[in-house]
């Protein structure tokens, strides 16, 4: 197969990140654009984008509302279902809500189950949370395995961070990908150079699209913030990525400072940083830690852009958080790209795959397509790229032939 055949849609393409890595490896817009009822204002930033932006007749269709005979076949199918039941980041107690049982993982088997009954992909591709690839997650990787196996497909596991696909965001996640093969092919390692975020956000022009949107404009009032600045008298920045602090609660902690900082609240009237402050100490004597809402300080790259460090991170340079088009540009989307409705829909670009990680995971994929991957000997196969370090998951067949099978 040429690479220019290759033929692909999105299945729940959300804002789209995953979508618009998988047209850059591919060189093509999709076929159509599928997904379900209850995600159309998430999928209503890529429709636009393709549909308005791009001037694009491609159909938005919602596969529980048609027919399997109206539907178009593809070679590969790129989901970006919810996978907040496997986030570090879900607060949920019971079982129904967070965890391998939640309901939402349920999604993930949807998107490997119609992309290969109903629109026939050779390749499914899904994102998911780091812990797909622990303990934690293993329920759902092996369901996922079964839906796979079932229909004489293979699976692969290939964990990764968005710092080692050329963009300052450490967004760790795993890809679980089921190929149309007796065994899973082995992908390329990726370690590509990146600038710095200071370097990174430099390249937005100042009059992009969404970049006077300021996600907290209340960041340079943050109470520990004002504290070490009127203390130190230096640029908060530069010291705490000398000490490689990463959030000014955490700094003042550190240096001791705390019930200095607390009287400095009391004798300025600064009524949060008093509220703060009480509330830190009081459960730092108890041993116990604080969810922390300080202002954010990153230096060679930012944590993952989830919508707590969208709100708390300040820029590298300037006195303010990030802006919009600087949140989408840490994504990898490209500059015409339009957040509808700006800050009420800011968190669903927190809920998405950034473009050039999803670019280079399509571009293994078509390798494999185009014949041009090294085949491995196990139907389950699992790739750590943070140690380049592949394993056959024991749940795996071994499809090594025997001298028995290749004389039989």
């Amino acid at each position: 197969m040429n690479k220019k055949e290759i033929t692909w849609a999105p299945l729940i393409p959300l804002i789209g990140g995953s979508s618009l890595g998988a047209e850059k490896a591919f060189g093509k817009p999709p076929e159509a654009i599928y997904s379900y009822g209850g995600f159309e204002s998430n999928d209503g930033h890529y429709v636009n984008y393709q549909q308005n932006t791009k001037g694009r007749d491609i159909p938005y269709i919602k596969l529980d509302e048609v027919e399997n005979s109206g539907l178009t076949q593809v070679d590969v199918v790129t989901g970006t279902p919810p996978c907040a039941a496997l986030s570090q980041l879900n607060t949920g107690t019971s079982t129904e809500s967070k965890g391998a049982g939640c309901a939402k993982n349920e999604f993930m088997y949807m998107v490997f189950q119609d992309g290969i009954d109903r629109l026939g992909a050779k390749v499914v591709i899904v994102e998911n949370a780091p812990a797909l690839f622990t303990t934690k997650g293993r329920p759902v990787a092996d369901r996922l395995y079964e839906i796979c196996a079932e229909r004489g497909y293979s699976l692969s596991l290939y964990k990764t961070s968005t710092r080692f696909h050329g963009v300052p965001q450490g967004r760790d996640r795993t890809f679980a990908i089921g190929w149309k093969s007796d065994s899973a092919p082995v992908m390329n390692w990726y370690n590509r150079e990146r600038k710095d975020f200071k370097e990174y956000l430099q390249e937005i022009p100042a009059d992009a699209l969404h970049q006077d949107i300021i996600i907290n404009k209340n960041v340079p009032d943050e109470p520990y913030y004002n504290f070490i600045k009127t203390k130190t008298n230096r640029d908060i920045r530069e010291i705490m990525i000398e000490d490689g602090v990463k959030t000014t609660l955490n700094y003042v902690n550190k240096k001791g400072w705390m019930k200095e900082a607390n009287e400095w609240f009391h004798k300025t009237g600064n009524e949060k940083g008093v509220k703060y402050s009480d509330h830190a100490m009081m459960k730092y004597a108890d041993g116990k830690g604080v969810w922390d809402g300080s202002v954010h300080v990153f230096g060679e790259y930012m944590n993952a852009v989830i919508g707590r460090n969208m709100v708390d991170t300040i820029h590298p340079e300037h006195e303010r958080s990030l802006t919009i088009r600087e949140a989408l540009h840490l994504m990898g989307f490209p500059d015409d790209f339009e957040l509808l409705d700006g800050l009420k829909k800011m968190n669903h670009i927190a809920q998405n795959v950034p473009v050039v990680t999803s670019r280079d995971m399509h571009a293994e994929i078509a390798k494999f397509l185009t014949g041009d991957l090294e085949i491995s000997d196990t139907t389950y196969l699992r790739q750590n790229n943070f140690k380049q370090l592949f394993e056959f998951d024991p749940k795996g067949k071994d499809t090594t032939p025997n001298l028995e099978e290749f004389f039989g």
